[in-house]
C-alpha cells in the first residue's frame, strides 16, 4: 500500500507542476504590461516636470525684465528731474544693468516733452530686456508720465 501512495504522490506532483508554468506565462505578460504602463507614466511625469521648470524660469526672467524696465524709467526720471536741482535732460538712454539680480539686463528709455496749457509733462517709456539672444528671454515695457510742478 505504501508503494501505491508513493506512485500516486509522484504523479500528482507532476500534474500540479504543469499548472504553475501556465500561470507564469500569464504573470510574465502582466508584468511586462505593468512595466510598460509605469514607464509611460514616468515619461509623462518627466515631461510635465520639464515644462514646469521652463515655465518657472520664464517667469523669473520676465520679472527681471519688468524690474529692469522700472529701473530704467526711474533712472530716466532722475535725469529729467535731478535730485541736485540742476537742469534736467530729456533724451533717449540705454542703461546696461550690472546690479545683482538684474545682471545681463538692459533698459532702453525714450523721453518726450509734452506741453499742455503751459504745463510741461514728460512721458518716459522704458523697455526692459533680459537674457537677450538666449532661448529664454523676456521684454517688458512700462510708461510713466511726469509733471513739472515748477512750471507756471
Amino acid at each position: 500500500m505504501s508503494l501505491n501512495q508513493n506512485n500516486l504522490g509522484k504523479s500528482d506532483l507532476g500534474k500540479q507542476s504543469s499548472m504553475p508554468n501556465k500561470q507564469q506565462g500569464i504573470s510574465l505578460a502582466f508584468l511586462l504590461f505593468a512595466i510598460i504602463i509605469v514607464s509611460l507614466l514616468a515619461a509623462a511625469l518627466m515631461r510635465i516636470n520639464n515644462q514646469s521648470n521652463i515655465s518657472v524660469a520664464q517667469q523669473v526672467i520676465s520679472t527681471r525684465a519688468f524690474f529692469a524696465a522700472e529701473s530704467g524709467a526711474h533712472l530716466q526720471a532722475l535725469a529729467v528731474f535731478p535730485v541736485s536741482g540742476g537742469i534736467g535732460i530729456c533724451t533717449n538712454q540705454t542703461y546696461n544693468m550690472t546690479t545683482e539680480g538684474l545682471n545681463g539686463c538692459r533698459a532702453t528709455t525714450s523721453c518726450n516733452n509734452i506741453t499742455i496749457n503751459t504745463i510741461d509733462y514728460y512721458q518716459i517709456t522704458s523697455q526692459g530686456q533680459c537674457n537677450i539672444g538666449q532661448p529664454l528671454q523676456a521684454t517688458r515695457t512700462i510708461e510713466i508720465r511726469l509733471k513739472n510742478i515748477s512750471s507756471p
